[in-house]
């Protein structure tokens, strides 16, 4: 017997589903692979992504495919780049809520009259 299971990344977002098999010496029991959980994530609406925390799945920003600025400089921010901001190296993995230090909205370009 098989049974569908929910595979989640490191962070604990979910990624897709897959399926887990019976364990032949152990009927009722499933090899579930690491990561993955029993219980569907919740639908995500655009913007959104299913997360893993603990026992229970929650609904968080996905910003993941945005294309994102430093709201000080304007200059185009990298998922994951690590960055100076007030004297302290920040990134941000792009999920979860945008940090202040971060925008989505495109800067005017130099010398543009405001």
């Amino acid at each position: 017997m098989q049974k569908t299971v929910y595979q989640t990344d490191v962070d604990g977002l979910f990624l897709y589903a897959t399926t887990a098999n019976e364990l032949a010496l152990a009927p009722g029991l499933y090899n579930i692979p690491f990561g993955a959980y029993e219980d569907a994530p919740p639908a995500a609406p655009a913007g959104q992504v299913a997360r893993r925390t603990g026992d229970a799945w929650e609904l968080v920003e996905d910003n993941r495919g945005v294309r994102l600025w430093l709201a000080d400089s304007g200059m185009l921010y990298t998922i994951g780049q690590e960055v100076e901001v007030g004297g302290e190296s920040v990134s941000y993995p792009g999920w979860g809520a945008l940090p202040g230090w971060l925008t989505d909205a495109e800067p005017a370009p130099q010398g543009a009259a405001s």
